[in-house]
């Protein structure tokens, strides 16, 4: 075996037989589980239903029937005019129509809602809207005006989209593609900035403790940061197949424990609304047989290893360049950069993928490891992914030699707080 394959060897599996690998690898299932079966109980015990009497002192909505809202939890009440306010107890709020209240001017004397505790935004904006449709309803019905025209006037476009050569389009692709990619770039979003800073730290630690000196009489510099990259990168690719293998398995626990509680009897006015919950369903689980899988995968894997390499080359050369935390905090500055703005664009690009934003982030070497894979869901034509694949792969080489040139200068040099200004000398050092 090569010098390289040892130092991959070396750091591959003293790092997969550390505890903090072990115990972040269970983390993300743990977290997984805590995080739905938390949510799961939290909706269950924490329902708070709500009512809310109707005190119509005008007579203005005796005929009209105010809707409970569509998640059950807040219903309204017609009580008697006759007496007064105060004597309805046992209600979370009062509704106040007043006698002299003005449908035609309904904001110059306003509806009051009472209550012992303050109102929650949610109820605010339910019983607004509410009240609100039910005087439109009571303007038209005092204008004569047909419920069922006014309903063909605010009823909703709905457009076919489709592309040129390809017919129409899926209803929900586009979002469902949004969600994959989204989640793609932020995985190796994550990934770049843990075990990059992973291999800074790692590099740094070896520094300081004088392990590299006795590293450097066996091994060139080089061959030490290649082998210690694509250690550190091999660990990360075996964490995320772990993360998938133990959330795919906890999902299905989940399902298994709580699979019967969660099929709870629809509370009485969201038939509609959970309706459209198994629609939304049914369309996710359709449009995800139109995603290519296969592809999107091998792109992943592509760039998640290429911009790990070409970003771990650059924390590497951080890591042997810096004394202290201190200095990390400063020398970091211009690696970390780049890899925050990739994420705030992919959000952007995602929005309009085949725009001339996604484009050139795509073909940009320090943002295209976040944004191609983000936009592979969307079918990108093969030259821009190749043409893409080939810049990232002349950055990672041109990185490399320059991480070199600083690592093999840096692993030595003790003692002394290094300049940018310095480090260029380094690199354009024979």
């Amino acid at each position: 075996m090569s010098k390289i394959g040892h130092i991959i060897q070396r750091e591959y599996i003293s790092r997969v037989k550390k505890k903090s690998f072990l115990v972040t690898t269970l983390l993300a299932p743990i977290g997984f589980i805590l995080l739905v079966s938390s949510s799961f109980l939290i909706s269950k015990f924490s329902e708070s239903k709500k009512t809310i009497a109707v005190f119509d002192q005008s007579g203005m909505f005796k005929e009209v029937t105010l809707p409970d809202s569509p998640d059950g939890k807040l219903f309204f009440k017609k009580v008697s005019e006759e007496i007064s306010p105060d004597e309805h107890s046992g209600f979370d709020g009062i509704l106040i129509i007043p006698p002299d209240y003005d449908i035609g001017n309904p904001n110059r004397i306003k509806i009051r809602l009472l209550s012992d505790q303050r109102a929650g935004i949610a109820t605010r904006e339910f019983v607004r809207n509410t009240l609100s449709d039910a005087i439109r309803d009571r303007k038209l019905e005092l204008l004569k005006v047909d419920p069922l025209l006014i309903e063909q006037f605010n009823e909703k476009l709905e457009l076919n989209y489709e592309i040129s050569g390809k017919g129409k389009e899926k209803t929900g692709f586009t979002e469902v593609a949004m969600i994959i990619g989204y989640l793609m770039g932020f995985a190796i979003y994550i990934a770049l900035f843990v075990y990059g800073t992973m291999i800074m730290k790692g590099v740094m630690e070896e520094k300081s403790n004088r392990i590299v000196e006795i590293l450097i009489s066996s091994v060139k510099p080089f061959e030490l940061m290649l082998g210690k990259i694509i250690g550190l990168g091999a660990v990360g690719l075996t964490q995320f197949f772990l993360w998938i293998v133990l959330i795919f398995f906890s999902n299905l626990g989940i399902g298994l424990i709580f699979g019967s509680n969660m099929s709870t009897p629809t509370p009485v006015g969201t038939e509609q609304a959970a309706a459209v919950d198994t629609e939304e369903l049914q369309m996710i689980l359709a449009n995800l047989g139109d995603i290519h899988f296969a592809p999107i995968v091998l792109v992943f894997l592509a760039y998640f290893l290429l911009g790990f390499f070409m970003y771990g080359a650059l924390f590497a050369a951080i890591g042997s360049a810096a004394g202290d935390d201190g200095d990390l905090q400063s020398l970091t500055f211009p690696v970390s950069v780049p890899i925050v703005v990739s994420m705030i664009v992919m959000m952007n690009a995602l929005t309009e993928p085949e725009g001339s934003l996604a484009f050139w982030a795509s073909i940009i070497p320090f943002s295209s490891p976040l944004i191609m894979p983000a936009l592979m869901p969307y079918n990108p034509p093969l030259w821009q992914i190749i043409l893409s694949l080939l810049l990232l792969c002349g950055m990672l080489l041109f990185n490399v030699f320059v991480a070199a040139r600083i690592y093999r200068t840096g692993i030595l040099m003790y003692g002394k707080k290094v300049t940018f200004k310095e480090m260029l000398k380094w690199v354009t050092a024979g």
